[in-house]
């Protein structure tokens, strides 16, 4: 994903908050920075409900049939 990024913000964390962040990225091949970026992408999105479409209807956890069930219904659907 390629976003441009333009703001900056300075958060203190403590050493061991550091060490973490760092052990994480290595093992990620990541860099700090992008570690927290998506991090605080995941926060925000979970927090403020701002998930997609496919998400959100999961989320709902509704009743449905099985499947094969579904694909007949979906094809009778189709059908003209």
């Amino acid at each position: 994903m390629c976003v441009s990024l333009s703001e900056r913000t300075q958060v203190l964390l403590s050493p061991e908050q550091r060490r973490r962040l760092e052990r994480l990225a290595r093992h990620e091949g990541k860099s700090v920075g992008a570690v927290i970026r998506e991090a605080i992408e995941k926060y925000t999105v979970e927090s403020l409900g701002e998930q997609d479409d496919l998400a959100a209807v999961f989320a709902l956890d509704l009743p449905v049939s099985e499947w094969a069930d579904m694909k007949a219904e979906i094809m009778r659907a189709a059908t003209p």
